[in-house]
């Protein structure tokens, strides 16, 4: 009985051992399998391996692209795809993944491509990369056919363009005032339109795509500052080209110009045109008139042409700025009846200041003052009353040290504010370091008509963002408009002969050196919502020189 038992027990325990290694086998089987398995499988998917791709495409990360593609040039795929870009004038590109067919070790993957191009066009089309199965992976198989699917090896984009016809520049009324025949009327309306010239090769590639030597393009004035409005869109065929080859990739069709309406009023240049044209001096002349209630730049106009110094110019403003001074005074309380003296000359911090011709009036009133234009009189209150900040304070007030927005290079007067006496008595009556050209004194005068100092406007649609107003207060107004009248009717201007209701200030503007510098001849005034500025460059006594051409002007219209 002993003796079976123990075979028994022998028999389950071999049966037991049979079994534990049978499963070892078959564990090992499996995990031996399994591993195979993994070892073989293909790492990520042609949807990966594309949007990789695409991405890297999109951002300009060339070398994320060699990551994943195969079959591309030594030097990756920077050098090629710049050329692209730089060949289609491609500012921008959007890449969005689309379907992928699979087929054993091979993929196509769509793909939309959106280009922005410098021309202002955009190009949206179809491409496709081709994918392949290698080492576990899914890789691009790149050719140029990955940039666009009909582009070859040795071949490229060639653009041609076919511009619209250019749109006008316009006066306020709609008039063309590009057209010659206009221009032949006002040639200084040129200064403000610019010109139409064929491109050069520099100026095509500043440009840049699809311009080409010999295509019109704007030089100077708003012609130049509203190129791209002025000339729209042409009409841009990408071909691609390569030895014996050439194909049409697509057109895209032109859009045309937009015109740009400015503020120029015909009668009121063609007036101060002729005024100017029949001056009876010699020197240069530039003439600005604005509206005053809208700061709307209605003539410009400058003999001889060249450098607009109408609008961009540097003079001193001689006693015309007394205008600034006088209104300063009046806010620190004087009026035109306020007593004042007039010596022919005065010492102020070691410098002496003289009336021209040493003219002296002795005890007289701030009007009278202001109407045979009295230099002592301004220094000294200047010295005594004001002060530097107090000067600069109204300087700002009428546009001092603002940038205007035309809509074309232009400036208005500069003030530096005076830390001595002797700097401040100078710019209280023009002859220290302000600067200012007809356009700045214009709106100085027109300020004074309409009771707020407006930014100056020229172009109206698309019109640039403007600062705002700046009231001047009644004060002001009050005490100023007297006496510029009182130029008119019995001060330095009162010989002129003007029309009535005319307001104005004289200005005699000493500059260079010697112990008699020449002086430029200064006008500003207004009459009505019409306020202009006259200046004779070298031309004198502002009553002789500008005086004239300016009651031309009025007259004329």
């Amino acid at each position: 009985m002993r003796r079976k038992h123990r075979q028994s027990d022998l028999g389950h325990k071999r049966r037991s051992i049979i079994a534990v290694v049978t499963v070892v086998v078959l564990v090992l089987v499996a995990v031996a399998a399994g591993g195979g398995y993994l070892l073989l499988r293909t790492k990520g998917s042609p949807q990966q391996t594309e949007a990789s791709y695409l991405s890297g495409w999109q951002h300009g990360d060339y070398a994320a692209m060699d990551r994943v593609s195969v079959d591309a040039p030594r030097s990756g795929l920077a050098v090629p795809l710049r050329q692209a870009a730089a060949e289609l004038g491609l500012r921008r590109i959007r890449l969005a993944p689309g379907p992928v067919t699979v087929s054993g070790g091979s993929a196509q993957a769509r793909f939309t491509a959106t280009a922005d191009l410098a021309s202002g066009h955009v190009w949206t089309y179809t491409g496709r990369l081709q994918l392949v199965r290698q080492s576990r992976r899914w890789w691009v198989r790149w050719s140029p056919a990955a940039i666009y699917p009909s582009l070859r090896p040795g071949e490229r984009f060639v653009l041609s363009a076919a511009w619209p016809p250019r749109a006008p520049v316009l006066a306020a009324d709609g008039t063309a005032l590009s057209s010659p025949q206009v221009i032949a009327e006002s040639g200084s309306l040129s200064l403000i339109t610019g010109n139409v010239v064929a491109a050069t090769a520099a100026q095509a590639r500043a440009l840049g795509a699809p311009y080409r030597a010999g295509d019109p393009i704007g030089q100077g004035g708003i012609e130049q500052a509203y190129q791209s409005r002025l000339a729209g869109r042409p009409s841009l065929t990408i071909r691609i080209e390569g030895p014996g080859a050439e194909l049409t990739a697509v057109r895209l069709a032109a859009t045309p110009g937009q015109p740009v309406r400015t503020s120029i009023d015909l009668r009121d240049q063609l007036a101060a045109s002729r005024a100017v044209q029949s001056a009876g001096t010699s020197k240069p002349v530039d003439v600005v008139a604005i509206q005053p209630s809208t700061g709307r730049v209605l003539a410009v106009v400058e003999r001889p042409g060249g450098f607009d110094r109408a609008l961009q110019g540097e003079f001193p403003p001689g006693s015309t700025f007394k205008v600034v001074t006088a209104s300063a005074l009046a806010r620190g309380g004087m009026r035109p009846s306020s007593t004042v003296q007039c010596p022919s000359q005065v010492n102020i911090g070691g410098r002496i200041f003289h009336n021209d011709n040493n003219e002296r009036l002795g005890t007289t009133s701030l009007e009278s003052a202001f109407a045979v234009s009295c230099n002592s009189t301004f220094a000294m209150l200047a010295a005594q009353r004001l002060g530097g900040p107090a000067l600069a304070s109204m300087a700002t007030s009428f546009g001092f040290n603002a940038q205007p927005a035309l809509g074309i290079p232009a400036s208005l007067g500069r003030f530096t504010t005076p830390s001595q006496p002797v700097d401040l008595a100078a710019d209280a009556f023009g002859q220290g370091t302000d600067i200012v050209n007809p356009l700045s004194q214009a709106t100085v005068a027109g300020a004074i008509e309409d009771g707020s100092w407006l930014p100056p406007q020229l172009v109206t649609s698309p019109a640039p963002p403007q600062a705002g107003a700046r009231a001047l207060g009644p004060a002001i107004l009050d005490t100023l408009r007297p006496m510029m009248r009182a130029v008119v009717t019995g001060g330095t201007a009162a010989g002129v002969g003007f029309p009535p209701g005319v307001y104005g200030k004289t200005g005699t503007a000493q500059y260079g050196g010697g112990p008699d510098p020449p002086s430029h001849g200064w006008f500003i005034g207004y009459r009505g919502d019409l306020a202009f500025a006259v200046l004779v460059e070298g031309g004198g006594t502002g009553a002789d020189s500008a005086g004239p051409i300016a009651n031309a002007f009025l007259r004329g219209l």
